[in-house]
């Protein structure tokens, strides 16, 4: 009787862990570069640079609902020379999108919720000034919730088109509420209503090659041609089971948002990251 129970039991657990709607599946990289110089008729500058990047993705189907979170976390530090370590990447990302399906099963009727942040200072370096600080946790931030429909042609691509979204842009750390993060001076939040756009692809597009890209628009019914754009791209290349590189691009664009060119005059730009490492990949 035991023996039977027992082998019942595993063909229930077996049977569930098959049947199960859940979902999930991520990798951890930690990328190491250094540069170490001495006598070097050539030369240049000792250098270490350390990267993570977390990447995250659950997804809950069944027959009636669709849930799809995604997260990723980027952080690195660099040091040149005697000059203390400085940060060279710093995100948050999560995006969650709940759905019901529609009879033809590609598109639902979806609440999404995209969140972004970063999670420690960041600071503008001057050469014969003092270091300036331009960001830290919570401001910015910005919390989009939206109500729309979904569109997901195949495992791991979507999207998302929201005609009634809010969009909060907080700015929680009064040393930068001076106007230039996309909150009026002074102020804490600004909240827009308006209407948004998320592409999602999280997809090996060739083997051992990862494309993990998301686009953000938003655009606000009170200026509707003045939208706001996010764009985050990873590229992984698999070279074996735990060694990769990865090509990082970042594009973002907010016409609220002031920042001091390269050239030096002030005001809204398309801002740019890239990053190229080479480093330790786990699967999670």
């Amino acid at each position: 009787m035991l023996r039977v129970s027992i082998a019942w039991c595993l063909a229930l657990s077996i049977a569930l862990s098959q049947s199960s709607p859940w979902e999930s599946k991520g990798t951890a990289t930690l990328n190491l570069t250094q540069v170490a110089l001495k006598n070097w008729v050539g030369g240049g500058q000792n250098t270490i640079g350390i990267a993570g990047l977390l990447s995250y993705r659950a997804l809950y189907n069944d027959a009636r609902t669709r849930w799809e979170t995604t997260l990723d976390v980027g952080y690195g530090l660099t040091k040149l020379a005697d000059a203390p370590f400085r940060k060279s990447d710093d995100r948050f990302i999560l995006i969650s999108t709940a759905g019901l399906h529609t009879p033809d099963s590609l598109i639902q009727y979806a609440l999404q919720l995209d969140f972004r942040t970063q999670l420690t200072d960041g600071f503008r370096y001057g050469t014969n000034a003092p270091d300036t600080l331009t960001s830290t946790l919570f401001a910015p931030a910005t919390v989009n919730l939206g109500l729309g429909g979904t569109y997901t042609p195949s495992d791991g691509i979507s999207l998302t088109l929201m005609a009634a979204t809010g969009r909060a842009v907080l700015v929680l750390d009064r040393r930068l509420q001076d106007g230039t993060l996309g909150v009026d001076s002074g102020k804490a939040v600004r909240v827009q209503f308006g209407a948004s756009l998320n592409a999602t692809i999280v997809k090996e597009i060739i083997e051992n090659v990862l494309l993990n890209t998301k686009l953000a628009v938003f655009a606000p019914y009170d200026a509707f041609t003045s939208q706001v754009v996010n764009w985050n791209t990873v590229i992984t290349f698999r070279i074996n089971k735990f060694l990769s590189a990865n090509l990082a691009l970042d594009v973002a664009y907010d016409p609220k948002v002031i920042i001091t060119r390269d050239d030096g005059t002030r005001g809204p730009s398309v801002q740019l990251r890239n990053v190229f490492g080479l480093g330790i990949t786990l699967p999670l």
